[in-house]
């Protein structure tokens, strides 16, 4: 194995991060760049160098608080964006990057989460620091025609401080996840660039953003019915090829329940988090 050492990113390291990152997940620039200059404070990323270059890097940003319905609140580190040189990949430094996040993140909150990019990486992150799902999420997908004749909500576009209260009391009482501003506006800021918004579904909620031909929705708040009135509204002003929706196990939205976030819990804090706790949208 070549030689390596895990530090601390400096400002110097801005343009191979930048590189790193487009190209493990290929992300468009501008993106990658907003990340950059809202959440690259100090003490934000670790970097694993070899040949006087950064070859891995991973990402550790202040997450959400979660709130179960004991009452009591957990903190967390969200550990986001592995990358590593393919010319250094399996080797055991993107491995060594992320249990070196997990533990500084767990000396910042009760938990340190991440949320693997592909369904093949959870069984990495589970095997490489034990780390097991603390979310859970009902996933489905859907075609124009099987929308087809669906009746439809009325979708009103709505501010993401008023989707903030409006989420915040249709969750009230069920265990879930509480976004900063800074969530909320790197969401916002996508929304802009590729097309979404916020939006009240006949008293419901959800968040909608375009990817490449794809209307995802990565969080819609039904709790009162199925929710395929809000995906009909939604599909109707958003034309696209494939519509993915993600909702709370707890609400009786259609799709597949699955893993979510995975997270690595403090011992000495005593943090136990119920496996239908509702993480949102997230930066995946």
């Amino acid at each position: 194995m070549d030689e390596y050492k895990i530090r601390l990113w400096q400002p110097e390291d801005v343009p191979a991060l930048i590189d790193l990152w487009q190209t493990a997940f290929e992300d468009d620039r501008a993106y990658i760049e907003k990340y950059h200059s809202m959440f690259l404070k100090p003490g934000a990323c670790l970097v694993a160098e070899a040949d006087g270059k950064p070859v891995s890097a991973m990402y550790i940003m202040a997450g959400p608080v979660l709130f179960p319905p004991s009452g009591r609140s957990y903190s967390t580190f969200y550990t986001y964006a592995l990358a590593t040189d393919p010319a250094y990949r399996r080797r055991g430094i993107g491995t060594a990057v992320y249990e070196a996040c997990t533990k500084l993140a767990l000396t910042r909150a009760d938990a340190a989460c991440v949320l693997p990019a592909r369904a093949e990486q959870y069984a990495f992150y589970e095997k490489a620091n034990g780390c097991v799902p603390v979310s859970f999420i009902r996933e489905a997908e859907f075609t124009p025609d099987d929308l087809r004749g669906v009746r439809a909500a009325e979708a009103t576009p709505i501010s993401a401080g008023e989707y903030y209260l409006r989420r915040k009391s249709i969750l009230r009482g069920r265990p879930y996840a509480v976004m900063s501003g800074s969530y909320l506006a790197l969401e916002t800021y996508h929304m802009q660039r590729f097309g979404g918004g916020f939006f009240s579904l006949d008293g419901d909620v959800a968040a909608v953003e375009m990817d490449h031909g794809v209307c995802r929705v990565p969080e819609l708040l039904d709790a009162d019915n199925d929710g395929m009135d809000a995906i009909a509204a939604i599909a109707a002003r958003f034309p696209a090829e494939k519509y993915v929706v993600r909702s709370p196990v707890y609400f009786t939205s259609p799709g597949i329940v699955r893993p979510f976030m995975l997270g690595s819990l403090d011992p000495e804090r005593d943090a136990h988090l119920p496996a239908d706790l509702w993480w949102g949208f997230a930066f995946d």
